[in-house]
């Protein structure tokens, strides 16, 4: 079997992809899949407004329990402008979209005691990066802060939920090295999932129970 001699992945984390409606995505994945909601976290602007949601499908089996899918779905998105106006290259209103469809970044998994050195072999390689920290914040809308350095690693804090390092491939493509904390586990599931008609009303989907290592494997 063929190795890595560079770097020890503990295997893929998951991928990011946008949808054009969170609802239809939650309905389709976890109501006819049986995809387990793992986490959910939403996104505001300046104004404390919500921009866009983000949801975890638990796709892992006991040797992989965090394998998931990550959708994204940003309010006032591509999932707006019609064909003729994408044929233009119009941009939606809102500037954290991202096109219908698109993969967002590849996560790989690592050992949380290889971060920095990593980040040290992506610098000896001539790669750059971004390392981000993130906590919880209760002050902030969606719960959480970030802690960004770029080229440069920073020691996490106690307290810290997930330890990601970003950086591209030669055709643009996002790649993530990421270790979770065991805070992480505890984070909530139960955003309502938006629809671009209306607000999906919370009874039409499954309740999800609370966090554990049985969830996270798809049965």
């Amino acid at each position: 079997m063929a190795t890595n001699s560079v770097f020890n992945f503990k295997g893929l984390d998951h991928v990011g992809l946008t949808c054009s409606d969170m609802k239809a995505t939650v309905d389709f994945y976890h109501g006819k899949l049986g995809m387990p909601v793992l986490h959910t976290i939403e996104y505001f602007d300046d104004k404390a407004e919500l921009r866009g949601q983000h949801w975890f499908f638990g796709v892992g089996e006991p040797s992989n329990p965090d394998a998931h899918i990550a959708f994204f779905w940003w309010k006032d998105g591509y999932q707006n402008l019609s064909k003729e106006e994408l044929s233009t290259g119009k941009k939606p209103a809102n500037p954290m979209a991202t096109p219908i469809g698109s993969m967002l970044h590849v996560n790989l998994r690592v050992d949380p005691e290889h971060m920095e050195a990593y980040a040290k072999k992506l610098t000896d390689l001539g790669i750059p990066y971004r390392h981000v920290t993130r906590y919880p914040c209760d002050k902030a809308p969606q719960g959480m802060r970030g802690i960004t350095t770029w080229n440069e690693y920073h020691q996490p804090e106690v307290g810290a939920l997930m330890n990601s390092i970003y950086f591209f491939d030669p055709d643009g493509i996002h790649i993530e090295f990421n270790t979770w904390t065991p805070d992480w586990r505890s984070w909530r599931n139960d955003h309502v999932p938006q629809t671009n008609e209306s607000k999906a009303k919370p009874e039409t989907i499954p309740a999800v129970p609370a966090q554990s290592p049985e969830r996270l494997s798809v049965t």
